[in-house]
């Protein structure tokens, strides 16, 4: 007997209040009854990011990233880059959306151009994101 996605799904349902995937590539919701259920979908509710530094390079002096979530209780534990720093540092909560500011870490003049690692974290969530930033430090 082959194993398709609806036995699967069947027995799921029938004997167990705990979801199980196994190698699916298509779905995007699984639940057993109304105890559990996975989201795999692309939404990105346990974190948003706003700035302009995101898409063009920004001058230092403007350059600034606002976070938000739309899920409760999520706070940034980590907020990491070689070429910059952030104020203010984490621990930071996300009960409201947060402006950071960006500064470089170098005092070489041009545009830097990094990847950061923000680590968020709450009751039932861990994740992390990665995106590029683009900051310009103007000769002085």
């Amino acid at each position: 007997m082959n194993l398709t996605r609806r036995r699967l799904f069947a027995a799921l349902a029938a004997g167990s209040s705990i979801p199980l995937l196994v190698g699916t590539s298509s779905v995007s919701r699984v639940g057993a009854g109304h105890t559990a259920s996975i989201d795999t979908s692309e939404s990105e509710s346990y974190l948003s990011l706003e700035g302009a530094a995101l898409q063009e390079p920004v001058a230092e002096s403007e350059a600034t990233v606002t976070m938000d979530s739309q899920l409760e209780d999520m706070t940034v534990t980590s907020l990491d880059a070689d070429a910059f720093a952030f104020d203010p540092a984490p621990p930071i909560s996300l009960e409201e959306p947060v402006s950071v500011a960006v500064t470089l870490t170098d005092a070489e003049p041009g545009v830097v151009t990094d990847t950061v690692t923000i680590g968020l974290e709450g009751p039932s969530v861990r994740a992390v994101v990665e995106q590029d930033l683009h900051v310009e430090r103007q000769q002085g």
